[in-house]
């Protein structure tokens, strides 16, 4: 047994402190005790249905039985696919397809799907599983048109939790934030850090969300964790101010780039927390890189770095390209070998993983983030590719020239898509709904005569973006 597993570490928590609360979600406090017994009913029922060893779906709502249920999947030695909540239901099925699941928790009905109820009886602990299989498959936008399914072990996650567990001071009183939505592999350190340590889970609404300083300061949390965009909406809303978060004595920020001038703001809010800037995708479970910033050093303007690899992983920089190797890194992609070799290769025994971020390394070995070497993105910290929009509306155009390109508004990201010649607009956004997450349509689809092409015949994606701003 390997004494980071996820479940291993939930279970001596529960053990530990039966009657501590574990979670606190929709106005509910489910304790230690609670939320065993909860999700090994549902591993009764995976292991009862044949399924134990399988890819197993729930819809990721951040409701109670979702965290019931990916406890009780894993604890089955399954690996949970979580479906975005607001679908669309065409993406479901793709994803569905290239994970090859065949069993989903919950109570919505999916064709070809067993369907595992997930009630909250039965106490008993399953019998010990593998351990060293699947823990979960994350889905991310693909380039090729359809999103990407990373295959994530549990000893990939065991080396993670590892790492921070050795190097952070976390403790049974901590509250722990839950901002992430659960289809985004950073909502994985928030479940099995806090309920490693014994602490409780915090888990606002959609409207708390909105305003997550003010659920912070008043759910108590000494935890933070969040995509940088966050704070700039909090100040935005103007909840961020001076000594806003007294409690936050731990302060992580990860899935974009972070500026000093918002690490700024969110340290002068919380005066006692460690900052802290993680860095690693999704290939490389959750995150690998990690920055502590020294409140003596925040007059810096810029982005902050990306800090030095965890002391069981490593780093090289192939041209301006930063590779990475260790224990954290995935299996691959669900049903796509050709995509696994172009982004793992062996050498010499030792397998990397090509991550398509530009880096520097400074005279002091600390990582600095340069840009992409590809067009993905990351909006509201989860990974697009606009290619896969222009994908998603191929079809309906039969040829025409169409490109999704990004804009920085405000300190945030957001999509514009344009189409050569006269086409039906509201047509096309409501069949991007319809196969697309929200977080990836884009803003407007604007219509050009022709694409304009710059001197040396290349798009000029300057032009269009002009277009936006001056109609």
């Amino acid at each position: 047994m390997n004494v980071t597993d996820p479940i291993h570490l939930f279970r001596q928590s529960a053990k530990r402190w039966p009657l501590r609360a574990a979670l606190q979600v929709e106005g509910r406090t489910i304790t230690y005790q609670e939320l065993d017994a909860w999700s090994n009913a549902i591993a009764h029922r995976v292991i009862g249905q044949g399924h134990a060893g399988e890819r197993i779906a729930f819809v990721a709502r951040k409701e109670a039985p979702s965290y019931a249920a990916i406890l009780g999947i894993m604890k089955a030695g399954s690996a949970y696919v979580p479906l975005p909540p607001d679908g669309p239901t065409t993406r479901w099925t793709t994803m569905l397809q290239r994970a090859g699941v065949r069993a989903l928790v919950g109570r919505e009905q999916v064709d070809d799907l067993d369907g595992i109820d997930g009630g909250e009886q039965g106490t008993h602990a399953p019998p010990d599983m593998p351990t060293n299989g699947e823990a979960y498959v994350l889905f991310t936008s693909g380039s090729t048109g359809g999103p990407k399914g990373v295959s994530v072990g549990r000893a990939n996650v065991a080396a993670y939790l590892e790492h921070q567990l050795a190097v952070n001071e976390f403790h049974s009183t901590d509250r722990f934030s839950q901002f992430f939505a659960l289809t985004f592999d950073l909502s994985v350190h928030d479940l099995f850090v806090c309920w490693a340590v014994g602490g409780c889970l915090c888990v606002p609404t959609p409207s708390e969300l909105m305003g997550a300083a003010s659920y912070a300061r008043e759910a108590g949390i000494t935890v933070w964790f969040s995509v940088p965009s966050l704070v700039v909406l909090q100040q935005r809303l103007r909840t961020l101010n001076e000594g806003a978060l007294p409690d936050v004595r731990i302060a992580l920020f990860c899935g974009e780039s972070l500026t000093w001038s918002v690490l700024r703001a969110f340290a002068a809010a919380a005066p006692n927390g460690r900052l802290i800037n993680l860095y690693g995708p999704t290939e490389a479970t959750i995150a690998i890189a990690a920055y502590e910033a020294d409140r003596g050093s925040l007059g810096q303007e810029g982005v902050v770095p990306i800090g030095r690899t965890f002391r069981s992983t490593d780093g090289r920089i192939a041209g301006e390209e930063l590779e990475l190797c260790g224990p954290q890194l995935a299996r691959g992609y669900v049903g796509d070998q050709e995509a696994t070799d172009r982004a793992f290769r062996v050498e010499q025994g030792v397998r990397w993983y090509r991550t398509g971020d530009r880096v520097r390394m400074d005279d002091q070995d600390v990582l600095h983030f340069l840009g992409r070497t590809d067009d993905q993105l990351k909006i509201m910290g989860h990974r697009v590719e606009p290619a896969e929009v222009d994908a998603a509306l191929a079809p309906l155009l039969g040829g025409t020239p169409v490109i999704t390109l990004p804009r920085e508004e405000g300190g945030a990201v957001r999509l514009y898509t344009f189409v050569q010649g006269v086409v039906d607009q509201p047509a096309l956004m409501n069949e991007l709904r319809r196969v697309l997450p929200s977080y990836m349509l884009p803003e407007r689809i604007l219509q050009v005569d022709r694409m304009p092409m710059t001197a040396h015949g290349k798009l000029d994606r300057r032009a269009l973006l002009e277009q936006v701003e001056h109609g």
